[in-house]
């Protein structure tokens, strides 16, 4: 179960923060657009200064207003002024995202771009940081995880790099990117930070410490580490019963329940699940209690109560149409196809578990895809800070320079120092470069191999569901239609053309070079040939590798027979151990 509060309540909250505590100007005929564009261009002045006001002011007027307002500040502004441009790109894109659709998002990633560059040029390590923060939760609340992740993080780092305090609300936001990217270390490393940060005994400040320690426990969670997601559920569901919330006492209460699951802990997962269940239907939290109920069901079915799991399954899937979450409803599959399996339906388990299959392809991949794009991201950042830094390096120098020409017979020997400097700050941030780049390259690495697994894995899961219905149907008398099933199975193409080509560059990612060297020790090699050698080169069973291409084990042992041939080797570990070497 999600450890998040609603979007909407936390985007009010900042929208208040940047509201609370400043002057506010009445509206007039004339808005005071030269004292705001003074300060949005002061050096010295506190981070929102100017933001806060024309915020304030811009909550009355229409786009049109608006519209005009920001014209009239970017002419009465200065280009050279980078507090200016960075302070004005970060009000207007508050400004589209509140009162503008979704169709802004690209507006919004361009607006926070150039703030970002202007925060850069400015070398204010706390002003990249404002921007940083504003920006992430902008990409936040407009679903650009993978922009978010990389804003938040940014500017995190630069936080505890500087001593600057990061806020509760930030964390907040930092600590649900990473989530929902699955960066469960990170996750966990923020949030104990935010924890440690928070001395302040109110109701809400523990209230939000509560949520943290169930963010760390589910990250735990998903990491396989059962001992220490108890330790900290414990101390979340502690929390929830000295601050009397029933709400998140159910919340942590299925956290608990689905790891002692996990355990084949049934008889003390069961209360705890079925409590969330109730609790949340009865407070309109429909796709936690869909979630929680299929988990009992497994329990149900688990203690051979059959009739009354698939009753729960059957309620687990209305409630998930009221509350769609393709995570809950993937597990609903899954459960539900057990439990048809188990009754002897195979053609609803059939069906369920090709749901469930096509559900988990899509979350899987969409996660796979999004760590991809959050390092190209991340990478493409540092790039752009580097070369920005090396610009204002450089103009630094040249106008040292212009000034040390004035005097130059006496300041020859001081010339010639600051050049061996600049240089050498150059090579510095060209080695940082290169550092972040390889391990920007590590981390894309990691990621092919995760997604290339996940192709593997998927194939072998898939091939044994077939083997399962195949044993289940050769005990009973065969009738004419799970013959078809059977067949039809048997002689499905999992990996289409479209999955090999995405197969291929995946492939070539962990292992580059491969197919050039490979045509290089058989010229002719077929097409059909390269696939094999690379599934061989991957250690797939025949069996796999048949399931993979949709052709029988006998085609499989024919091609690799052709691929002996071809590289002119003489048995099967003589072929494995050549491709091995390739």
């Amino acid at each position: 179960m999600s450890s998040a509060k609603t979007n909407h309540l936390l985007l009010l909250i900042l929208f208040v923060t940047l509201q609370t505590n400043h002057h506010c100007f009445s509206q007039t005929s004339s808005d005071p657009v030269d004292e705001w564009t003074k300060k949005l261009g002061e050096k010295n002045a506190p981070l929102l200064s100017g933001i806060t006001e024309l915020l304030t002011a811009l909550k009355d007027k229409d786009s049109s207003e608006g519209t005009s307002l920001f014209d009239q500040l970017e002419r009465r502004g200065s280009e050279s002024n980078k507090y200016f441009i960075a302070r004005l790109d970060i009000a207007k894109a508050w400004w589209m995202h509140n009162h503008r659709n979704d169709t802004i998002r690209r507006s919004l990633k361009d607006l926070a771009n150039k703030a970002l560059i202007a925060a850069y040029e400015s070398n204010n390590d706390s002003l990249v940081s404002f921007v940083s923060w504003q920006s992430g939760s902008l990409m936040y609340y407009s679903g650009q995880i993978e922009l978010a992740s990389m804003y938040c993080i940014n500017a995190a780092e630069i936080d505890e790099r500087i001593g600057r305090r990061t806020t509760e609300n930030q964390y907040w936001i930092l600590e649900n990117v990473l989530y929902t990217s699955r960066d469960n270390e990170k996750c966990i490393y923020y949030a104990k930070k935010a924890v440690a940060q928070e001395t302040d005994t109110a109701y809400s400040v523990r209230h939000d410490v509560m949520s943290h320690y169930n963010t760390i426990g589910l990250c735990w969670k998903r990491i396989g580490n059962y001992d220490s997601a108890f330790f900290y559920l414990d101390i979340a569901f502690r929390m929830s019963i000295e601050l009397t919330d029933p709400i998140w006492k159910s919340i942590i209460s299925g956290n608990r329940g689905q790891i002692f699951y996990m355990q084949q802990k049934y008889a003390e997962a069961k209360p705890l699940l079925e409590s969330d269940y109730r609790f949340s239907k009865a407070y309109g939290e429909f796709g936690s209690a869909s979630n929680s109920l299929q988990w009992v069901a497994r329990i149900n079915l688990a203690e051979g109560k059959k009739d009354s799991a698939l009753m729960r399954v059957k309620e687990a899937l209305q409630l998930v149409q009221r509350d769609p979450n393709p995570n809950y409803l993937q597990n609903i599959c899954y459960a539900t196809a057990e439990i048809y399996r188990a009754l002897g339906s195979d053609d609803s388990a059939y069906k369920y578990s090709q749901l469930y299959n096509h559900l988990h392809d899509s979350v899987e991949r969409a996660v796979a895809d999004s760590r991809l794009e959050i390092s190209r991201i991340r990478l493409d950042n540092i790039q752009n800070a580097l070369t920005i830094k090396n610009l204002n390096d450089e103009r630094h120098a040249e106008q040292l320079k212009r000034n040390f020409i004035l005097a130059a017979i006496l300041m020859c020997s001081l010339i010639a120092i600051l050049i061996v400097n600049g240089q050498r700050r150059k090579s510095t941030h060209s080695q940082q470069l290169a550092v972040q780049q390889k391990q920007t390259a590590e981390a894309e690495m990691k990621a092919a191999k995760e997604q290339l697994n996940m192709f593997r894995d998927n194939i072998i899961e898939k091939t044994n569901l077939i083997e399962k219905l195949q044993e289940q149907i050769s005990h009973k008398q065969e009738v004419a239609e799970q013959s078809g099933i059977v067949a039809e199975l048997s002689q499905q193409t999992i990996l289409t053309e479209a999955d090999w080509d995405k197969f291929r560059k995946l492939f070539e990612r962990i292992y580059p070079g491969f197919f050039i060297k490979l045509k290089e020790k058989a010229p002719g090699i077929t097409v059909a040939e390269q696939r094999m050698a690379a599934l061989t080169r991957l250690h797939l069973t025949t069996k796999h590798m048949a399931s993979m291409l949709g052709i029988s084990a006998d085609s499989v042992h024919k091609t690799r027979q052709r691929l002996r041939q071809r590289l002119q080797v003489h048995s099967d570990s003589n072929l494995d151990e050549l491709i091995r070497a390739i």
